[in-house]
């Protein structure tokens, strides 16, 4: 089983903490780290010889063009992580729509190509902005990864199949990796999930979804390489979110790149497609 393997390319600043997250204009004054710590991810996937999908904020991209350009030639998928890090949900259709056109030009005009697939900020396109996948649709992306099937804090989209699956507008959605402990049902394998559950546990949950058929998705920020990140959330709950275990992530990472198959979500969803291909030829035939 290939699991998927994606990069959300944002600095450390830019979280989006509800009641918690900085303006954009302070964005700028504040010590740029990004390059570093995506150039690092950049050469532990390399040592290893994974392809992953990088999505990549749009404001990161005017800053550092360079940086996208280096992550093409080394031959990475390359997704859209909006351009301003807005939450999905806390958006109107039109906003979305002219943050999504501003992040697939700047990334365009980089690399001569339109985007593949797009992650919501948070993974905030939640029940009630649904409406953002057909957005996504007009603008020509082949899938969205921006869903988590199970209801959180601040988003989830509770009823949302746990697998890959085709939406009816014609898009792939590759929801977040998700386990079930009896009654819990609980995302895994990225982010605050990958620092803050114990390693065996992420490595216990991408083994049995991958027993059980199905591709994980992990993934992670280049800021979580960095143990000591010179700006962090003013709230207790949220600062401890952005920075709890960060001194793992790099050895969580290594571990998952020598232990599991990976590759760009565009490459596993070709994968899926072609055996529901071959299903169907086969049912046909019989």
């Amino acid at each position: 089983m290939v699991n998927a393997l994606t990069v959300d390319v944002e600095e450390y600043f830019c979280y989006a903490y509800p009641g918690d997250a900085l303006s954009r204009d302070e964005w700028g004054e504040l010590e740029s780290r990004v390059v570093p710590h995506t150039l690092e991810t950049l050469k532990i996937l390399e040592t290893h010889k994974i392809r992953a999908t990088f999505f990549v904020l749009g404001w990161v991209v005017e800053r550092d063009p360079f940086l996208l350009r280096e992550i093409r030639d080394r031959g990475h998928e390359i997704g859209s992580h909006g351009y301003a890090h807005e939450l999905v949900c806390n958006q109107s259709p039109q906003q979305f729509r002219d943050d999504v056109a501003r992040s697939v030009d700047v990334i365009a005009d980089v690399t001569g190509e339109m985007p593949m697939g797009y992650r919501a900020p948070s993974f905030s396109i939640n029940g009630e902005s649904v409406w953002a996948l057909d957005v996504l649709a007009e603008f020509g992306f082949t899938y969205d990864a921006s869903i988590c099937p199970v209801r959180m804090r601040h988003y989830g989209a509770p009823g949302v199949p746990v697998e890959p699956h085709k939406l009816d507008n014609g898009m792939w959605e590759f929801p977040a990796a998700t386990m079930r402990i009896g009654a819990l049902h609980l995302p895994f394998g990225g982010g605050g999930y990958l620092r803050l559950y114990p390693f065996l546990v992420t490595r216990w949950a991408t083994h049995r979804l991958n027993a059980e058929g199905r591709p994980a998705m992990i993934y992670l920020h280049p800021w979580e390489l960095d143990p000591n990140p010179p700006v962090r959330p003013h709230s207790r709950l949220h600062r401890f979110q952005h920075t709890v275990n960060l001194a793992k992530t790099r050895s969580r990472l290594l571990h998952l790149c020598a232990e599991f198959e990976f590759a760009a979500i565009g490459d596993v969803l070709t994968q899926l497609e072609a055996e529901r291909d071959n299903n169907v030829a086969f049912a046909a035939a019989k």
